[in-house]
């Protein structure tokens, strides 16, 4: 007899359709957990957008209080009776020295009065310059040379073009401080906290600034820059020097002969310091 062969039939792999279902139930979860992640960047993407208009806003708010921008189209004017209050006592001041160089030795209780009446009257206000804090004159060697005094704890804040936008004006704040007994020199946007211009020197935070508002402005022809971190951090300032006298450390710092200069109006007329000098070249 014949041996009745049955044919053989395909084997049915469940697993395949076990792993089938299971990937589209992760396809299914990735989809919206996507869609629920992108929901939530937008809605953080908008709030920021506002954060940032809100903090513009504040920044506009800061200058028009404290004088910075009013100093901009009214030279001359007086804030508040800041301005004259601050002239009237450097001016007190200059008619009882004799001389540009004053003495090492001041008398202590004159200069614990005037320190007391300088503290009360920040921030002042020196037109294109708001000085916030004068800092403190240390008798680190590190902290001045023959031309200049870096006291630590300085602030100041200047308006200028913006890095990333040359054609915008931006608020920069100009701080000195003590890094382990080395001072470092920062130049902080405020509208790019990111961009922080630092250094161990005024002339490098100075430098790089420039460098990049030269690679942002797209122009073929170079802007004439001249770097001057003093100038910029507003060390240069008569006013500042003179009040940077009266400090007690003043008589410590050994090194220190004189300014190099003292400023004066047209120097400021230059694209690396005025922001409508700048512009002038952008055009």
């Amino acid at each position: 007899m014949k041996s009745l062969s049955k044919p053989v039939q395909p084997v049915m792999h469940f697993n395949y359709k076990r792993k089938y279902d299971r990937l589209k139930r992760c396809i299914k979860l990735y989809i919206l957990e996507n869609s629920c992640l992108t929901d939530e960047i937008c809605h953080l993407q908008s709030e920021l957008a506002a954060t940032r208009y809100q903090r513009i806003y504040l920044i506009k708010r800061l200058m028009f209080y404290e004088g910075l921008e009013k100093a901009h189209k009214e030279p001359n004017c007086v804030s508040n009776g800041k301005l004259e209050s601050n002239d009237n006592f450097l001016r007190a001041l200059n008619k009882n020295k004799q001389s540009v160089s004053y003495p090492r030795e001041i008398n202590k209780d004159t200069q614990n009065g005037s320190t007391a009446q300088l503290k009360k009257s920040f921030p002042i206000n020196l037109n294109n310059l708001l000085l916030h804090s004068l800092g403190d004159i240390s008798g680190n060697l590190n902290f001045h040379n023959e031309c200049w005094i870096y006291p630590v704890g300085y602030v100041a804040t200047r308006i200028y073009a913006h890095p990333k936008d040359p054609y915008k004006k931006c608020v920069y704040t100009c701080k000195i401080l003590n890094n382990a007994g080395v001072p470092q020199f920062q130049i902080i946007p405020d509208n790019d906290l990111d961009g922080v211009y630092f250094g161990e020197t005024p002339n490098m935070c100075h430098a790089e600034l420039l460098n990049n508002i030269q690679r942002y402005a797209n122009k073929r022809v170079k802007i004439p820059f001249d770097v001057q971190g003093e100038s910029f951090f507003g060390l240069s300032n008569p006013k500042i020097q003179s009040l940077l006298r009266l400090d007690p450390g003043f008589h410590r710092c050994f090194n220190f002969k004189g300014y190099k200069n003292i400023q004066n109006p047209t120097s400021l007329n230059n694209a690396g310091l005025s922001f409508e000098t700048l512009q002038t070249f952008l055009t």
